[in-house]
């Protein structure tokens, strides 16, 4: 299917107009001719690469002369432009999306890599914004939106500056793109000579939360001047007081009263050797929980044949230690460990429910489609000479879970507290195998032949359970229903 070119009039018998809710993003970011998402709940519409939240009702009526003419009307509940989530120009790779929309993440993970993307959080202004002669508009919009980010980052000095609180946390998530909102605001400022640098870009009031804050200009964010010495000083005593004094016996008062240089220095002297003694404290406890733990590991005796036979889960119980960093604390905390454990995901049919298997996860999946799409997988990929697949959302879907990866690689035990509960540890098992994503699930081709051979299903399999993977992939070999097994090369309808 050839892709239309863009303002060409579609051919008749390429337009879908009903779409999945999935579908629809990849038709409006490819193609020209309209369709939507009917649903009673986050409707959407698309055609020639806009994107509206509306349904069937405005997607019947969008052509290019339709939307220009109705971007900006009154009439229709402030113009189109209230209504669009994203405008993708094909020609020059370029979209821009209005964050904070109903698919706004959808539309940008369905981009090609090599595309553009300028963002806002408000209206995008005109009906042809990435035309060339709107460039100014459009710089101008994502750099309003880079400084509302960077400002953002400050909540936390904000809510100080502005309320009785006194605590900015120290490493919180909130700061972590600050950096990087900064050195993208300073490229564009670089670039395009047109921005302006001492005048804000805009004169709306804008809020951080509750926090009314001025729109500040480029100059003021690149001089490090949001806030006058006197904030900037209080500020830091706030910082300091989060980390060195909340929780641990000074109050805000008595900080003032002991406020210096002097002060300061004593007191972050004072804290690098308790974090110093906590986390050995912390590395010592961390070897008791793994002693623990593997104590614990050594009782789950229970063999995965005794698994299948059974239902019952003995807990085994262990105690293992949670060091605290903002407390300095260890606190030891009961735990357990079921008999269900395995190095890897191992599968049974569930005791009280014959048509249905069980991981040692806990999951359940109906039998008769599992077997279909194991049969499907080993036909149609596993003898096929490639070793990497990756699949579509609900391409292969077993129960309420979908397979999303089949990799032939080497094989190794799940990184799932295993050998260590402390660390994402794993064991390199010494042999290749295709591994299958399911979900959160890592499933193993040979432990699936295992349970295969434990119920003998070998009759309903298309794959043999007497052959090794590296023979059935060397020989292209298919079981039979009849129990023979044959070379799949040049087979028609088996």
């Amino acid at each position: 299917m050839t892709k239309s070119k863009v303002g060409a009039k579609p051919k008749k018998q390429r337009i879908r107009h009903a779409v999945t809710k999935s579908e629809g993003i990849h038709e409006g970011i490819h193609r020209d001719e309209y369709g939507y998402y009917d649903s009673s709940y986050h409707c959407y519409c698309f055609a020639y690469g806009y994107f509206f939240h509306r349904g069937i009702s405005l997607a019947v009526k969008l052509t290019p002369y339709y939307i220009k003419n109705n971007w900006d009307r009154e009439g229709w509940c402030g113009g189109l432009k209230g209504a669009c989530m994203a405008r993708i120009d094909r020609k020059r790779k370029i979209a821009v999306i209005k964050e904070r929309t109903e698919y706004a993440w959808n539309i940008k993970r369905g981009l090609p890599q090599d595309y553009t993307i300028y963002k806002t959080d408000e209206d995008i202004p005109i009906y042809d914004i990435t035309e060339p002669k709107n460039k100014k508009i459009l710089i101008k919009m994502y750099i309003k939106y880079l400084i509302k980010k960077y400002l953002e980052t400050f909540y936390n000095e904000y809510k100080v500056l502005s309320s009785i609180s006194k605590r900015i946390p120290y490493n919180n998530y909130i700061e972590n793109n600050r950096n990087k909102y900064f050195i993208a605001i300073k490229a564009f400022v670089d670039k395009y000579k047109f921005i302006p640098r001492c005048k804000p870009l805009s004169n709306k009031v804008f809020y951080i939360n509750n926090y009314k804050v001025d729109f500040p200009s480029i100059n003021t964010i690149l001089n490090d001047a949001l806030f006058t010495d006197e904030q900037k000083e209080h500020i830091k005593k706030c910082k300091f007081y989060t980390k060195f004094c909340l929780h641990k016996g000074t109050n805000w008062a008595e900080l003032n009263k002991k406020w210096s240089d002097e002060y300061v220095a004593e007191v972050e002297a004072k804290d690098k050797a308790e974090e110093e003694a906590f986390r050995k404290r912390e590395a010592e406890y961390k070897i008791k929980t793994e002693e623990n733990y593997k104590a614990a590991l050594a009782k789950a005796n229970q063999t995965i044949d005794e698994w299948r036979k059974g239902d019952t889960k003995q807990e085994i119980h262990y105690t293992r230690y949670y060091a605290n960093p903002d407390t300095r604390g260890i606190k030891a905390m009961d735990s357990v460990l079921y008999h269900t454990i395995f190095p890897n995901t191992q599968l049974r049919i569930r005791p009280d429910k014959p048509n249905w298997i069980e991981t040692s996860r806990g999951a359940l999946v109906p039998l008769e489609t599992a077997i279909n799409i194991f049969n499907q997988l080993y036909v149609d990929y596993i003898i096929s000479g490639k070793t990497e697949f990756q699949f579509k959302y609900n391409e292969f879907k077993i129960g309420s879970f979908c397979v999303s990866r089949a990799s032939y690689v080497g094989k190794f035990t799940d990184i799932n507290h295993y050998e260590n509960p402390c660390e994402n540890t794993y064991k390199d098992l010494g042999y290749k195998e295709w591994m299958f994503r399911i979900g959160c699930h890592t499933l193993w081709f040979d432990d699936i032949k295992d349970f295969a051979r434990y119920y003998n299903l070998q009759d309903r399999l298309s794959f043999p359970l007497d052959k090794t993977t590296d023979e059935c992939m060397e020989n292209h070999l298919i079981h039979l229903p009849s129990g023979k097994t044959i070379e799949a090369v040049g087979t028609i309808d088996i």
